[in-house]
């Protein structure tokens, strides 16, 4: 009889800690979400600041690519959505093919 009370608890000790070790990766993919939010509300913040007469320039791998302005309004604001969505509702909205572009680690 101990014996089996003894099982179920090592049992139910295994599930507990597999749910911290869930909730600590879901806290630390939360983390992440909400930095790159505060980065991207910055940056939208900075764009809002110019008009049509500055140069904007986006980073792909170690070059600088030269990019509309409305352009890279819209894909800020396409990333902010996509992240809130991640924040909020877990998952993130149907994008179409930009969606892999539009999240970044």
């Amino acid at each position: 009889m101990a014996e089996l009370i003894q099982k179920k608890l090592q049992g139910e000790v295994e599930k507990y800690q597999q749910l911290q070790k869930d909730l600590s990766k879901s806290m630390s993919g939360r983390q992440k979400l909400e930095a790159q939010l505060t980065e991207n509300n910055i940056v939208k913040e900075e764009l809002a600041l110019l008009d049509g007469s500055n140069v904007v320039f986006k980073l792909l791998g170690p070059v600088l690519v030269k990019q509309e302005l409305g352009e890279a309004r819209a894909t800020v604001g396409k990333r902010l959505d996509y992240i809130t969505a991640e924040i909020f509702l877990g998952k993130s909205p149907d994008l179409g093919d930009n969606a892999g572009s539009l999240y970044y680690n």
